[in-house]
């Protein structure tokens, strides 16, 4: 099976600098290869994932027993990387407007806002009063993140209340083995999955934290670790790895004050990818200090954008504004769909040369429009190319990303795998409900 494509032509970038990153990176190649010795003890837990085999066994075994339930709404309950995983690959298989179209419903409560959460409630309990069947599956690393506990309480009490004697049948608690969680769901009789220790949040997405639910919405998650492990076995050797000369390109521009990078997504469907990566770059390299504890306050700047429709909204700033900011575009070779414009020549007027031709050669010409006027501005991009939207290439697209990020975080000389600022808000507003 092919291999996502990526493009570097148009990257704008001392070969001589790049050279000497790569050099860098093939010490740290050889530095994981030896880490997968230790499989999930070391900082790089996350990259054994797809190469544990016995990785799925409980996760088969949790599915088959919630799948004899025939549920028809699934409520994850997560936020950050306990959730923008899966949320990320179900839309990009399924689309935005799956729950308009298929039978089971997802829904993420991921935030407290409570109109929202309301709204979820009221979808939850209208299943319910049809006798129909649903399912909480609560996400956290840590069993101990505000937001999600306090959202999982709002669930749990829904299904205290509509299924009195078996609730704890209709949930599956995924967290830390040792988390106060964990403690929890075996007092409750709650079904629970286990993230391995060292395996962080954003990292989490090839663990039962991704893969059980996309499982439970009939997504191909062998297909999804396939992918994700032809990438590692490919990349860790230097000589094709591309996302380590994407790495060490956008480090050359950062050191050359280029300190935003965009993720251009043409594809809605894949929307959710970019708020996924967007987490994963933002968390994993913005760091107060490097490895050797100095002060330097350094990170890059993840935006994303989608295309078509955002040129019509940030194009300007883009091609117009401060040169500042490094893009990589994504682009999906075979679509799901080909709709044809009909013949309707009264129209001529309006836009010429789209007759009868399909809405994806509009697409693939504006995508080549603006690399166009992007090599004329002198701005630089690389380009990522997916063959089509399936679980293997989408596996293979996460994993470069996570690859691409943990090289940047060896580039900047800090720890791309801790979070040590997040810390400052919930420390706060611990404080605070305190003294409510």
């Amino acid at each position: 099976m092919s291999q996502l494509r990526v493009e570097f032509d148009d990257g704008l970038f001392s070969e001589e600098d790049l050279q000497r990153s790569l050099k860098k990176l093939s010490q740290e190649n050889a530095t994981i290869r030896n880490e997968f010795k230790k499989k999930y003890e070391s900082k790089f837990a996350s990259l054994y994932l797809p190469q544990d085999t016995e990785l799925l066994n409980p996760l088969l075994e949790e599915i088959q027993r919630v799948q004899k339930h025939n549920i028809k709404a699934l409520i994850i309950v997560g936020i950050g990387g306990s959730n923008l995983g899966a949320a990320a690959i179900m839309q990009a298989l399924f689309g935005l407007l799956s729950n308009e179209i298929n039978a089971l419903k997802v829904y993420f409560a991921d935030t407290v806002d409570t109109d929202y959460i309301q709204q979820i409630k009221q979808c939850v309990e209208e299943e319910l009063k049809q006798n129909n069947q649903v399912h909480v599956v609560v996400v956290t690393k840590s069993g101990a993140t505000t937001e999600t506990v306090a959202n999982f309480e709002v669930f749990l009490d829904v299904l205290m209340c509509y299924r009195p004697k078996n609730y704890y049948e209709y949930v599956t608690v995924i967290t830390d083995e040792n988390s106060p969680l964990a403690a929890l769901a075996q007092q409750r009789k709650f079904s629970a999955l286990y993230i391995p220790r060292l395996v962080g949040g954003r990292f989490s997405v090839l663990s039962a934290a991704g893969l059980f639910p996309l499982a439970l919405m009939g997504v191909d998650v062998k297909a999804l670790l396939a992918g994700a492990r032809s990438v590692i076995d490919e990349m860790l050797t230097l000589q094709h790895n591309c996302a380590a000369k994407s790495a060490a390109i956008k480090f050359w521009h950062w050191k050359n004050e280029i300190h935003i990078n965009n993720f251009f997504l043409f594809s809605v469907s894949l929307e959710g990818f970019g708020k996924w990566y967007r987490q994963l770059v933002a968390e994993s390299l913005g760091k107060e200090n490097d490895l050797e504890g100095n002060s330097v306050r350094v990170g890059i700047t993840p935006t994303v954008s989608i295309g078509s429709t955002d040129l019509h909204s940030v194009g300007q700033l883009y091609l117009g504004g401060p040169r500042n900011f490094f893009t990589t575009f994504v682009t999906i070779e075979q679509n799901k769909n080909n709709i044809q414009i009909p013949n309707l020549n009264e129209f001529e007027e309006c836009v010429k040369h789209i007759q009868r031709i399909p809405l994806s050669s509009i697409m693939n010409a504006i995508i080549v429009g603006v690399k166009k006027a992007y090599q004329k501005e002198g701005l630089p991009f690389c380009s990522i190319n997916l063959p089509e939207l399936s679980p293997f290439y989408l596996g293979q697209l996460l994993q470069y990303a996570m690859l691409e990020t943990m090289y940047l975080g060896t580039l900047l000389n800090i720890n791309a795998f801790d979070q040590p600022h997040v810390e400052l808000y919930k420390k706060e507003t611990r404080k605070i409900l305190a003294d409510e």
